[in-house]
C-alpha cells in the first residue's frame, strides 16, 4: 500500500471511528448512513457531507473487501482533503482561540436603563452582558429593548421617560429576560460547536464564553451571529 493509500485509509478511520464515538453509533451503521445522520448533529460534517460520502465510495472502489487491500492509488488533493476533515472532526480548532477580539464590554446591572442605553450606544454593540457583583444578569440587547417598547410600554399608554428613568437594567433583565438568546459555553466550546448551537437555535443572538460555563465568572469572549462568517472561514482554512 502506498503512501496515499495509508494516508487515505487511516483519515478514513479516524473519521469512522471518531463520529461513532461522539454520537455513539453501533458498527453496523454503514459510513454513508453515519455521515447522513451526523450532518444533523455537527456542523463540519454538514459542510463536507457530500465531500465525505464521495469519499466512501472511493474507499468501496479501491480497496478489496475482502483482503482489505488498496487496489489503486487515491491522488493526494483527496488525500489532504480527507486528512482535513479528520482533524476537524477530531481536533477541533476552540472558538476563544479563534475571535478576533477577547476583550467582552459588560454592564453594571445597578444603572438604571437611561444610563444603561447611553452607556450602551457609546460601546455600540448589539448585546452586551450585565453583571451584578461579579454574576452574569442576563445579556442586554438593544433589539429586545425596543421590542418591549413597541409591545408593553407604549400600546399602555406608560410613560417611556419614567420607565428608562425608573427602572435599572437588573429589574429590566428579570422583568423581560432574554434567556433563550443567549447561551453560556466553557472556554473548550469549540467553532463547530458555536456553530452549530447557531444553526440549531435561529433565535440565538450570542454565546458568553466564561472560564468553566458558568454565571459566576466574568466572560473571556462572547461570538455574536456577525463573528459567523470569521469563524466558517477558519473551519475552511484550518
Amino acid at each position: 500500500m502506498g503512501t496515499n493509500g495509508t494516508r487515505f485509509v487511516n483519515a478514513y478511520n479516524v473519521i469512522d471511528h471518531g463520529l461513532r464515538t461522539i454520537y455513539n453509533f453501533k458498527a453496523n451503521v454503514t459510513f454513508t448512513d453515519l455521515i447522513r445522520r451526523c450532518a444533523s448533529l455537527n456542523t463540519v460534517v454538514r459542510i463536507y457531507e457530500d465531500d465525505l460520502v464521495d469519499l466512501a465510495r472511493l474507499r468501496n472502489a479501491i480497496i478489496h473487501n475482502k483482503t482489505e487491500t488498496l487496489v489503486a492509488e487515491p491522488n493526494i488533493e483527496v488525500v489532504e482533503l480527507f486528512e482535513k476533515i479528520a482533524k476537524l472532526v477530531m481536533t477541533p480548532p476552540t472558538a476563544i482561540e479563534r475571535l478576533t477580539s477577547k476583550d467582552v464590554a459588560t454592564i453594571p446591572s445597578h444603572l438604571s436603563l437611561k444610563e444603561l442605553i447611553i452607556e450602551a450606544a457609546r460601546l455600540g454593540y448589539g448585546s452586551i452582558p450585565v453583571y451584578k457583583n461579579n454574576v452574569l444578569i442576563g445579556v442586554w440587547r438593544k433589539y429586545r429593548f425596543v421590542e418591549v417598547m413597541g409591545s408593553h410600554i407604549i400600546p399602555r399608554g406608560e410613560s417611556i421617560d419614567d420607565f428608562i428613568e425608573n427602572m435599572t437594567g437588573e429589574d429590566f433583565l428579570r422583568t423581560f429576560p432574554t434567556t433563550n438568546r443567549y447561551l453560556l459555553a466553557g472556554q473548550k466550546i469549540t467553532i463547530e460547536e458555536v456553530l452549530t448551537a447557531f444553526t440549531n437555535n435561529r433565535k440565538l443572538a450570542c454565546i458568553l464564553i466564561t472560564e468553566d460555563g458558568t454565571a459566576n465568572c466574568r466572560p473571556l469572549g462572547i461570538v455574536t451571529r456577525g463573528d459567523l462568517i470569521n469563524l466558517m472561514q477558519v473551519l475552511e482554512d484550518y
